[in-house]
């Protein structure tokens, strides 16, 4: 029977009810539960009968690629599939993580298993697995099977298998890779990492007051693989060599008040860093909020030039260069790294540039994004006091 109970006005506007407990207020994830397009009881009786689909072992293959290879949530790969319902790809998803290793195989029904069955995988494929992710931490679920498949002859395993078990036995996560050079954590840039918060920590720098971050990025229309397995609770890293490629450039400058939002233009050499940084002073002196702020950016060849420096201090600002290897004391790269995820991605329309676009994604980024940013390079600086890596 259903627990009914009557609420009555307080006097002072809040329910209770008989025995004079408050109302409970109740959160609904319309994420994890959908609600379909249904008002009140005619409406659903005028909704025509629903259709169910049938699928293929393809189209579920698909679906689970997606998942494993291409690191998406069951919400991304059921819009990227775009030929299964949504109800389908949650289902599909939350029975393939009640599957344990060894129990269901691609040729079996999943109503068919193994009881008592041991694992397939036994300590040397553990090992094997180990050091593949450690050499290769991006190595796909595919990629994955066929390194087993070739080192151990004669055995037959399925790439849900090896999945189940690099989440529930290596305890391996899917998440965004992080790339940095061997260089960025050396005992000598810790140490500078650590002489460099000591000196501006005595100053009356304060990254949520009196600071603008200017910084460039690259931007491109192409999506690449971002996602590596690591272990859980630690991030996902990734060493790679420096590559170039075409690329668009984007100067850009922000604060980590309320105050200011974005200022941002296209730009590769030291000449379109110099202009970027007098324009944006130029914005600055109009404002009285920002006289005597710092000017803060890392130490690259073109941010350097005694030039930028001189001319930025005869403007009545003042000019501080970061530590190398250091982009987390930078909260403009947290603000780049919003930019990016929200630009679209999809094939430019004839009336866009990918310069409209990234405008457009400057303009959505919100004024707690920036503050957060900041917060975010600010507890950072514990980190170089403790002499840790970053």
């Amino acid at each position: 029977m259903s627990d009914i109970r009557i609420y009555y006005e307080d006097g002072i506007n809040a329910p209770v009810d008989e025995h004079g407990n408050e109302a409970v207020e109740m959160d609904v994830d319309d994420e994890a539960f959908p609600l379909g397009n249904i008002t009140n009881y005619n409406t659903y009786k005028n909704e025509p009968k629903i259709e169910y689909n049938s699928y293929t072992d393809k189209d579920k293959a698909r679906f689970f690629i997606l998942i494993y290879d291409h690191g998406m949530n069951p919400s991304q790969a059921w819009k990227a599939h775009g030929h299964i319902s949504r109800s389908t790809a949650y289902r599909w998803y939350a029975e393939d993580q009640k599957m344990v290793n060894g129990e269901i195989e691609d040729d079996e029904e999943p109503s068919v298993k193994r009881k008592g069955r041991p694992k397939l995988l036994n300590e040397d494929h553990t090992e094997h697995l180990k050091q593949e992710f450690k050499d290769n931490p991006s190595v796909t679920i595919e990629q994955a099977q066929d390194s087993l498949v070739k080192a151990f002859s004669g055995l037959a395993v399925s790439q849900t298998t090896i999945y189940n078990y690099m989440t529930n036995d290596l305890a391996l996560t899917f998440k965004k890779a992080h790339f940095h050079s061997k260089e960025r954590n050396s005992p000598e840039n810790i140490q500078t990492r650590y002489d460099w918060v000591v000196k501006w920590s005595q100053t009356d720098m304060d990254y949520m007051s009196n600071c603008v971050f200017i910084d460039e990025s690259a931007f491109h229309i192409n999506l690449k693989r971002t996602m590596a397995w690591s272990e859980r609770g630690s991030r996902a890293e990734v060493i790679v060599p420096q590559t170039r490629a075409k690329t668009t450039t984007i100067l850009g400058a922000t604060t980590g008040t309320s105050s200011g939002k974005a200022t941002a233009s296209v730009g590769t050499v030291t000449g379109h860093y110099f202009n970027f940084v007098a324009k944006t002073m130029d914005i600055m002196d109009q404002h009285e909020q920002f006289k005597d702020f710092y000017l803060i950016m890392d130490n690259a060849l073109i941010h350097t030039a005694k030039d930028i420096e001189r001319y930025i201090i005869q403007r009545g600002y003042r000019c501080v260069y970061l530590p190398p290897y250091s982009p987390e004391l930078n909260p403009i790269e947290q603000f780049w790294h919003v930019v990016k995820s929200k630009l679209k991605r999809e094939r430019l329309l004839k009336t866009e540039t990918l310069s409209t676009r990234i405008t457009d994604a400057c303009n959505d980024v919100l004024y707690s994004d920036l503050e957060g940013s900041a917060r975010y390079s600010v507890k950072k600086f514990d980190v170089c006091l403790a002499k840790e890596p970053l």
